[in-house]
């Protein structure tokens, strides 16, 4: 009698199935009509005033953009380091981050060539906010992925 009932147990705890559905994917943010560089500095900068921090990181995390970057070779040596300035430099420096980039393959060397020993080098590349911090506290990261290099040809600033 004992394994009998030890062998329904058995049966009944093979035969139940979770029946929990699984956790939604985490939806794609809607495109933004306005994704320039200078559209996210707004956004950051009016955060302050209207408390808006983890909304801007929602609605610009996984967005594609298109941003004209300046690139120094001190701060873009190789592929797995390298940051660049998303505004023009001047002094003072109205914006403070400068976003780091994960190429996609291939990418930096067409970075690299196209830049030549230009320095400063301004190219257009077209990218995904992979990963953006912004909080009263510390200063706003930016990391962008897939990078790829679609100006025609860089411009040298003077």
């Amino acid at each position: 009698m004992t394994r009998i009932a030890f062998l329904f147990a058995v049966i009944a705890a093979c035969g139940k199935t979770d029946r929990a559905a699984p956790d939604p994917a985490p939806a794609a943010p809607a495109p933004l009509a306005h994704a320039a560089a200078a559209d996210l500095a707004r956004e950051i900068a009016d955060a302050d005033r209207l408390g808006t921090w983890s909304e801007i990181a929602h609605r610009w995390q996984g967005q594609t953009v298109r941003w004209t970057v300046t690139r120094q070779r001190l701060l873009c040596r190789s592929a797995d380091d390298c940051n660049v300035a998303a505004f023009p430099i001047q002094r003072p420096a109205k914006q403070g981050w400068m976003p780091q980039l994960s190429f996609a393959p291939g990418q930096f060397d067409e970075l690299t060539r196209r830049c030549g020993s230009q320095e400063p080098c301004e190219v257009t590349i077209e990218a995904t906010i992979e990963e953006l911090d912004v909080s009263p506290e510390l200063p706003t990261s930016v990391q962008l992925s897939r990078v790829r290099i679609v100006s025609p040809s860089p411009s040298i600033h003077t």
